[in-house]
């Protein structure tokens, strides 16, 4: 009979004592689990990195003394191990350390105050180790199966972790058109905040339109029929249910507000820089192209009100034919170089 895998509950806390104290706990009253113990941040990062997914619960003090604090290093942690429950660890009042929790938002899964009683120890790992259990089987169908929309939909670190998968596959198909796009510092750019909004992936194609920029929102939705129209939230169904996203606005909504975001912040680099020409050549040009997988069926989406610059299309259609096609049958810029570059060296600040 196979030995069941021991779990791997991690400490952070820069108070040895403190740590000591939490695993004897533990250990204790968990026959079938592994302890670690991290003093700094510096040193969790450096395991994180090298090992992804391998914790299942993390207690995170959020006070170290000096240095990053456990709410800086959160989105590290979520973007690096999905698959890690977090529970928040301070010595501030329960008050404030409800308020704090509640600005971490989905990241963690629960938060203890010093000091911490055996009791609500107990009960709060196990609540999480059956947590992760869950989390985890759902992750394994989704990469094993493919299928899984309810899935994606309903978590959103399950959605973010497939969606990021599928933008590495787009990435990678941008980055080896070399006829069209710039291949130095600005292409591709990933996870782009412009006005608190995040763009899933930037790239700035090169002459003859050197700042025209593409935006490509990456919708993993596989094995599944979407319908909808740009006064409607998305309806997909896979295996035979209808769902509603609520998890993220309507498609034409979403990439028509990054077109007007991108739009106004070249214009306010250009107006900085003291390019007040209203010429049409220093006016920002934006496609906006909503890529999905090659097994979404997108057939019934109805685009007829959708911003004439964003187009849908399946990733197997997303060539340097179409591109060329789509984008460079616009009328042709010459823009100065140092135009560019100002406004290359300015737009993801």
């Amino acid at each position: 009979m196979a030995t069941e895998h021991k779990k791997l509950i991690a400490i952070t806390d820069d108070d040895g004592n403190i740590r000591a104290s939490l695993e004897r706990t533990l250990l204790k009253h968990f026959d079938n689990i592994e302890i670690k113990q991290f003093a700094t941040t510096i040193e969790l990062k450096k395991f994180i990195l090298n090992n992804p997914n391998i914790i299942d619960v993390l207690i995170l003090d959020i006070h170290f003394g000096i240095g990053e604090t456990g709410i800086d290093i959160l989105p590290f942690i979520k973007s690096t191990s999905q698959m890690t429950q977090i529970i928040l660890l301070t010595a501030m009042e329960r008050a404030y350390g409800q308020s704090v929790t509640e600005s971490a938002g989905d990241m963690i899964f629960d938060f203890m105050s010093k000091p911490v009683t055996e009791t609500e120890l107990i009960i709060k790992i196990k609540k999480a180790l059956a947590h992760n259990d869950t989390f985890a089987d759902k992750f394994k169908d989704l990469e094993n199966k493919n299928t899984v929309l309810t899935s994606i939909l309903d978590n959103a670190n399950l959605q973010n972790a497939a969606g990021r998968a599928f933008e590495k596959e787009v990435g990678e198909k941008i980055k080896g058109m070399s006829r069209i796009f710039m291949q130095g510092e600005f292409a591709p750019k990933n996870n782009i905040i412009i006005n608190g909004q995040e763009i899933d992936t930037i790239a700035f194609t090169a002459a003859p339109l050197p700042f025209s920029v593409l935006l490509f929102e990456a919708k993993y939705f596989p094995n599944a029929k979407l319908s909808g129209s740009v006064n409607e939230a998305t309806k997909v169904i896979s295996n035979g249910t209808e769902i509603t996203s609520e998890k993220r606005r309507n498609l034409f909504e979403q990439s028509d507000n990054q077109f007007k975001q991108v739009s106004k912040r070249i214009e306010k680099i250009l107006r900085d820089n003291n390019f007040n020409n209203r010429d049409e050549k220093l006016r920002p040009f934006i496609q906006t192209f909503v890529v999905f997988t090659d097994s979404s069926d997108i057939s019934q989406l109805n685009t007829a009100n959708a911003n004439k610059y964003i187009k849908l299309l399946k990733l197997q259609n997303l060539t340097q034919d179409f591109i060329i096609k789509t984008v460079f049958s616009l009328p042709k810029r010459t823009v100065p170089e140092n135009v560019k570059n100002i406004i290359l060296n300015n737009l993801t600040k």
